[in-house]
Order: C-alpha cells, then sequence, then structure tokens
C-alpha cells in the first residue's frame, strides 16, 4: 500500500484551504485577548466557515471558467471534483444561513459589509474585462483589506470603541501588511501558472523585482507597526513575538523562492502563519 507523502498533505491543505479556515478561527481568538473580550465561539466557527466558503468559491468559479485549461493543482482538483466540492458549498451555506439566526444582532451590520465587500470583489473579477481592472483595481490590495477586515475586526464588534480606539487603526495596519504581502507572493510564485491561464494578478502587471519590493515593503511597514504598539503599552511581548514571526517567516519565503516554490511550499508555508496564534493562545 502506498503511503501518503510530505507533499500530498501539503497539496491536500493547498487545495481544500484548510490553514486559512482554520487560521480565522485561530485569529479570532487571538484578536478576541487583544481587545480583553469574552470571545463568541458561533462568531468564529461561522467566520472560520464562511472563509472556507469564500475562498472554495474563488477557485471553483476559476476552475470552471478555466476548465482543462488550468495549470494550477488546486484548480484542476476543484474541476476534476467540482460535484462534491458543489455539494460541500450547499452544506455550509445552510449552516452558515441557520447560524446567522443566532448571532447576535450587533455583528448583522458588520457582517453584511463583509458579505457586500466580498459580492463586489466577485462582480469585479468576473465580469469587469481585464483591460479595466488593470487601470483602477488591484485584487491583492482588495482582497487583503477584505480578509483584514474579517480577522482583525470581528472579534472588535463588542468593544466600545473608547476602549482601545488608538490602537486598532496600527493593529489593522499590521496585520494589513502581512496579508497583503502574503498575496503578493502568492501572485509571485503563480506569475507562470496565471500568463498561462490567462488570469490578471499585480504580477502579470509589475516585474518581479517590483512585486518583490511591494513585499518587503510591506513587511518593513509591518514590523513598525507592530513596534510602535509594543512601545505605546498596546500590545505585549508575546503579541509582537506572533507578529514578527508571521512577517518573518513571509521574508524568509520572499528570500528563497526556489526552495518555496517546489512543491506549492510558499503556499503552504504562506497559509499557515494564520495558524500560528493557536500557538500562543495559552500563554495569553
Amino acid at each position: 500500500m502506498r503511503r501518503p507523502s510530505i507533499s500530498s498533505f501539503i497539496h491536500f491543505i493547498n487545495n481544500y484551504s484548510i490553514w486559512v479556515s482554520l487560521g480565522s478561527f485561530s485569529s479570532y481568538l487571538f484578536f478576541s485577548r487583544i481587545y480583553q473580550v469574552a470571545p463568541n465561539m458561533l462568531v468564529a466557527l461561522g467566520l472560520s466557515l464562511g472563509v472556507w466558503f469564500i475562498y472554495t468559491l474563488d477557485h471553483l468559479l476559476d476552475a470552471l471558467k478555466l476548465k482543462e485549461n488550468s495549470s494550477t493543482l488546486r484548480h484542476a482538483v476543484h474541476y476534476t471534483k467540482q460535484k462534491s466540492i458543489k455539494l460541500l458549498l450547499v452544506v455550509v451555506a445552510i449552516i452558515l444561513g441557520i447560524m446567522a439566526f443566532y448571532v447576535p444582532p450587533v455583528y448583522y451590520l458588520f457582517c453584511g459589509s463583509l458579505i457586500a465587500f466580498t459580492g463586489l470583489h466577485f462582480l469585479i473579477n468576473y465580469l469587469v474585462p481585464e483591460q479595466v481592472k488593470r487601470k483602477f483595481f488591484m485584487k491583492e490590495v482588495f482582497i487583503a483589506f477584505v480578509v483584514t477586515l474579517g480577522f482583525v475586526l470581528t472579534p472588535y464588534v463588542e468593544v466600545p470603541p473608547k476602549e482601545i480606539f488608538g490602537g486598532i487603526r496600527f493593529i489593522f495596519g499590521v496585520f494589513y501588511g502581512i496579508n497583503l504581502s502574503n498575496l503578493l507572493l502568492f501572485s509571485y510564485f503563480d506569475k507562470e501558472e496565471d500568463e498561462n491561464s490567462n488570469t490578471m494578478s499585480i504580477a502579470s502587471i509589475y516585474s518581479d523585482s517590483t512585486v518583490k519590493m511591494f513585499v518587503y515593503g510591506s513587511l518593513t511597514l509591518a514590523i513598525i507597526w507592530s513596534t510602535i504598539l509594543l512601545q505605546r503599552s498596546e500590545i505585549v511581548w508575546i503579541h509582537f513575538f506572533l507578529f514578527a514571526s508571521m512577517i518573518a517567516t513571509l521574508f524568509i519565503i520572499a528570500v528563497f523562492p526556489i526552495f518555496f516554490k517546489r512543491n506549492d511550499r510558499y503556499r503552504f508555508w504562506g497559509d499557515f502563519i494564520y495558524v500560528y496564534p493557536m500557538f500562543v493562545l495559552p500563554f495569553l
């Protein structure tokens, strides 16, 4: 009997957005601790399922558009297993719909805003002509913003603004810089596959060196903002260590592209940074 290989495990995690889904759950708990509020486990589970739903739907739509012309494994998997994935999406959508009746009303406006932003992304990404998108729509910049909203601000909803208003903008900036760097790296590594499948990304507009500069710039801003938060005592050393670990991981991926390109390690470790909060939660 053939034993599953490490590469098979990596591809499974990458193809089905496991780390991002689990990471959204752990990140919600982490930011709840920073904001010093009791986490709502129903909201945490809903965020995790919602993130998985959005990522999987995005990959499925790409796969259906590309069909047999897909040059990435995750799109090929979503195309060949589309029936099972569609069924899973329907089941998750029903679960989310039922959970919505039990979520505190204070979340309705915020969740509605997230859904609206996500819907806007899908409309622009799949309906707007590419020559128009190149002029005004940077996919990675927009997605990083929406992801940061979901991860950072969901546990902030029930917090009185007057208690932490001063620090939230820097926390948002740190995580936005991390998310943007991550997405830029994915575009950098996926450039050839995206070009083969005629998929627009920031890497198809700018040179590799320019995209790398964007990555380093975003990571630099993220570590500066983390330092400001620590200096102002709005986070403690364990929080700073977490942010620094996420930033360092992305920096290492950027510095050693040949190693991380192999077997899509860049995506595995790039998504795994969102699970890091789970390892520090026992110390908070």
